[in-house]
């Protein structure tokens, strides 16, 4: 069995991270999500202030940005995985080799990726027909964001690095210093006090920009006080091709599952939007809402990828394989209790964003769809993680991409508008997406042919966990 310093000080006790309690993995990123969904659209809001088409402009922004964000989550995946089996397995320099290869990744991919938004953002923008000075406003904000974009791709990677190593705290602590930033910025540059001058959307970007930066020093910072975390800097250009190769294989299919995942979403909304304002506004505060129940089960997914890894990596198979069940079932029963208690008390939260009689009737049916959907969401926001944990990446992009695409958009559009069950339909048909997909995750798990995907070489002697 493997020791590794594992505690939140510059001098640590020694632990096998295989007995971390998966609680201790996954409050910090619980905390962070919710954060950072509470704060998603602070931008947005702090805008409306400044000015209408400033605000009409963030809803085209933020999809590039969202789009950018994907791509770098790619690096930021696959090293996570990695370093948490090498970790498992004991091989401390193979996941040092491995951070400081995804930190090279994430600052290469982004620079080049980051110039050519830069390039192509002004006529991207140009095909939405946009109000001139709305054009004008999404220009400027992602003229200085996607240049500054590095930061946010780093800082991922950065994050992806201390959650591997079991410091799930500092990304946390982090991040709730970089919004706190963010917003101060955005106080200074919409609103001008003490003569400051008023820059509007360029100056939300230049504060968002900002506060990325701080959080990547910041977290470097944190990096080079943990011990356990071998990060040998004089090494950063030495790192082997093979370490950027198995980055990739592993990031890639990640990515493309995400992306597939947004072009699907995207896809669902024009659906949506066809059965005119009131069901796109049902649909916009009904996920503001359920946002807050699925977050749980994501945070779950998240920690449970990272205890898998530690497990697999020191070739404790049948202890992963008996945790997953645990952490699904805890995640299934929250859903259940959670959606449950926003069934009941609906009325009260609902008044508190809109008074329209058809919008409410809209939501408190997809509210009744939900009880049934949220719970079904555990087998793929919790055990896929777990596959990806154990090296099985391949299997859930594939089964994502067929059901998504088979289900979620296809009978989006059947029960939504051939059927005539319109926004209750196309809840429907993501339940059915969720559940179906999901007996397929399960039974992949259940029939273990996770166990011959390990991406790192196992001890010859491995002592299962009670």
């Amino acid at each position: 069995m493997n020791n590794h310093t594992t505690g939140h000080g510059d001098r640590s006790p020694v632990t096998d991270r295989t007995r971390i309690p998966l609680l201790r993995l996954t409050w910090p990123i619980l905390v962070e999500n919710i954060l950072r969904v509470s704060l998603s659209s602070v931008d947005v809001l702090m805008l409306s202030f400044y000015s209408a088409k400033a605000v009409a402009a963030m809803g085209i922004i933020l999809q590039f940005v969202f789009f950018l964000q994907l791509l770098y989550l790619m690096v930021a995946t696959g090293a996570s995985i990695l370093i948490s089996q090498n970790l498992g397995a004991g091989h401390t320099n193979k996941a040092g080799q491995i951070a400081l290869g995804s930190m090279v990744l994430a600052v290469a991919f982004s620079g080049v990726l980051s110039v050519a938004m830069f390039i192509c953002a002004n006529p991207a923008i140009g095909l939405y027909k946009l109000d001139p000075e709305v054009h004008r406003y999404a220009w400027q904000f992602m003229a200085v964001y996607s240049l500054g974009s590095v930061f946010t791709a780093l800082g991922m990677v950065q994050s992806a690095i201390l959650r591997a190593h079991g410091h799930t705290r500092e990304p946390m602590m982090v991040n709730m210093i970089a919004n706190a930033i963010n917003v101060f910025g955005n106080y200074l540059f919409i609103f001008g006090p003490i003569g400051i001058p008023v820059l509007g959307v360029t100056g939300v970007a230049l504060a968002t920009v900002a506060s990325q930066a701080v959080a990547c020093a910041i977290m470097a910072l944190r990096t080079r006080k943990y011990h356990d975390i071998e990060l040998p800097l004089r090494r950063l250009f030495k790192v082997p091709r093979p370490v950027y190769v198995q980055i990739l294989k592993v990031g890639v299919p990640t990515a493309g599952e995400n992306l597939s995942y947004t072009i699907g979403q995207l896809l669902i909304m024009k659906i949506i939007a066809g059965f005119g304002t009131s069901a796109l506004a049902a649909t916009s505060y009904a996920l503001t809402i359920l946002r807050y129940i699925f977050i749980t089960s994501v945070s779950i997914g998240m920690g449970t990828q990272i205890k898998v890894g530690y497990l697999v990596g020191a070739g404790m198979f049948e202890t992963a394989y008996r945790k997953v069940y645990r952490y699904f079932f805890t995640g299934f029963a929250l859903s259940v209790t959670l959606m449950s208690i926003l069934f009941i008390a609906q009325a009260p939260i609902l008044h508190l964003f809109t008074a329209d009689a058809v919008v409410l009737r809209l939501i408190a049916a997809v509210f009744v769809v939900s009880l049934v959907l949220e719970p079904g969401r555990n087998f793929n926001v919790i055990i896929i993680p777990a596959l990806k944990g154990s090296g099985d990446v391949r299997f859930p992009v594939y089964m994502g991409m067929i059901f998504m695409w088979g289900i979620g958009v296809v009978f989006s559009y059947v029960f939504g508008h051939t059927f005539g069950w319109g926004l209750t339909g196309v809840w429907i048909a993501l339940t059915c997406d969720e559940w179906i997909r999901g007996m397929v995750i399960f039974l992949r798990w259940r029939g273990g042919k996770w166990r011959t995907k390990s991406l790192v070489t196992i001890p010859p002697i491995a002592t299962e966990l009670p």
